[in-house]
């Protein structure tokens, strides 16, 4: 094969990429407007080539062409084909590069990025600035990360893992339920228990916002994570002057035998003291169930009817308290 022939046929140079299901992933995105929708349009971005309109400077090098709304915010363009590109008014060079060279470069501190807008012309979809910040930031620490593990990333999003290791293969499904399950009987109870009294003002006080965050702090595969604050719901009540109850509603999907569907924090005031209670799902229907402080997990058996579930655990604190 000629010099010349490889030239045009590298897909770092040429300029005939395309991106189908990347504008599929976008539609899907702009119909659902749902956490999984995003999180697996962002996860297939993160592996395509895309373009990028481009302008010579004074050295006759290629720069960015930005787009600029009327109010002076400046966006960086992104292309997922040719055909996308307006043919009026022509630039000189088009760009073809990897969307993690684009985001790298959207957050450079010289560069006053708003967002990334993808096929602006047409699907018109906006990545602003506290995403891609977040993004670039997600990705600067897996870098780091597989660079001390030994893992190295592959062209098309995939990571081989170090040498000796070997890969455990899951779908995103299977994934995300495993994720759910380390975040329910590990992540959450310890957080809770180690924290104590500054996990529940910050509960009560950032309630859906703070279960979301830490939820994405436990994700070990970050972009992954796929859901948003609204997807739960926090409720705390002050039962008594000594007792605290605050409830957590979880994402009802990626659910499996054993998920979690709600969570109840009962923190006794006087004491500094907290207990972990969780409702979950069981073979032949929800089960009550506790994660102790020195981590074993109880059974209480037949759950009661949603609107019942905080009195069973009153009445449970009661007994014991009159059992002592």
């Amino acid at each position: 094969m000629s010099a010349e022939k490889k030239k045009v046929t590298d897909p770092q140079v040429t300029i005939d990429v395309k991106n189908e299901k990347l504008e599929a992933l976008v539609d899907t995105y702009a119909k659902e407007k749902t956490g999984e929708a995003l999180n697996t349009l962002l996860n297939h971005l993160r592996s395509c080539r895309v373009l990028v309109p481009a302008m010579l400077n004074d050295k006759k090098q290629p720069i960015p062409a930005f787009l600029k709304s009327g109010e002076g915010v400046i966006y960086l363009p992104i292309y997922s084909q040719k055909e996308q590109i307006p043919k009026e008014p022509k630039v000189p060079a088009i760009l073809n590069m990897p969307f993690l060279a684009v985001l790298q470069m959207a957050n450079k501190p010289e560069v006053s990025v708003k967002g990334i807008v993808v096929n602006p012309f047409s699907q018109n979809l906006m990545l602003k600035e506290e995403l891609i910040r977040r993004m670039d930031t997600i990705e600067r620490e897996r870098a780091k990360a597989m660079k001390k593990a030994g893992a190295v990333a592959n062209g098309d999003g995939t990571i081989t893992p170090p040498p000796g290791m070997k890969a455990i293969k899951m779908d995103a499904k299977q994934y995300a339920v495993f994720e759910r399950k380390q975040f329910e009987m590990r992540f959450l109870p310890k957080k809770f228990f180690e924290e104590g009294k500054a996990f529940m003002d910050e509960l009560c006080e950032k309630k859906e916002a703070y279960i979301d965050e830490l939820f994405e702090e436990s994700y070990q595969q970050k972009r992954m994570y796929p859901y948003l604050p609204e997807e739960f719901s926090v409720m705390a009540l002050d039962i008594s002057e000594e007792l605290l109850i605050a409830n957590v509603d979880l994402p009802n999907r990626d659910i499996d035998a054993a998920s979690a569907l709600r969570i109840y924090f009962a923190w006794n005031k006087p004491e500094g003291k907290g207990r972990y209670f969780s409702i979950e799902k069981g073979q032949k229907g929800n089960v009550f169930c506790e994660i102790t402080s020195d981590w074993k997990h109880v059974n209480y058996g037949e759950a009661p009817v949603e609107g019942a579930e905080i009195q069973k655990i009153m009445d449970l604190l009661e007994n014991e308290t009159h059992s002592n």
